[in-house]
């Protein structure tokens, strides 16, 4: 084993456990595991002017509304949002959003609000706490995540130890 490859072989042993010890870390202090508390969001009520599906959720505005807004994939449930989204014309649409938070696509100007409960005429479509249930059981992942960056490094390391010791024994 070169020394190159020793080195290499440690410092990936090292990047991967440091990750975990990251992941694990922003994880456990993170304040309801990312998910704005009910009393945080704002409610917002209006006419859809338009509706667009992309890989991260369901952007969309309301008429003479300069805010744009994001149904987070995370939160599930994207193809009941979209459809009543789509059939909303002339009903009047209430969302409850959060005000706090908003992110931009790279190269874009356009800012989003995440919108966690969606209602449609007064009839609710996807409620905050179904929308809370998903996000919850998407983070259900990260400690077996943590676990595999961790347990990963550690196994890099030993092995990458063991064969340069066998390697300057021979």
């Amino acid at each position: 084993m070169s020394k190159i490859t020793y080195y290499r072989n440690l410092l990936l042993a090292a990047v991967s456990m440091v990750l975990g010890l990251c992941i694990g870390f922003f994880q456990l202090t993170q304040v309801n595991s990312g998910f704005p508390f009910k009393e945080e969001l704002r409610e917002k009520s209006g006419l859809v002017s338009w509706v667009q599906k992309h890989k991260y959720g369901i952007r969309f505005g309301f008429v003479n509304e300069s805010m744009n807004f994001n149904y987070p994939s995370k939160a599930d449930g994207q193809d009941v949002v979209k459809d009543s989204l789509m059939n909303s014309e002339g009903k009047i649409v209430t969302i409850l959003y959060d005000a706090t938070d908003t992110h931009s696509p790279i190269y874009s100007s356009k800012v989003y609000h995440d919108f966690f409960q969606l209602s449609v005429d007064g009839l609710l479509v996807r409620s905050y706490a179904e929308s809370e249930k998903a996000w919850r059981s998407d983070n259900k992942l990260m400690p077996i995540i943590v676990a595999l960056f961790l347990l990963g490094g550690i196994y890099i390391w030993r092995k990458t130890k063991k064969q340069y010791i066998m390697a300057k024994v021979q």
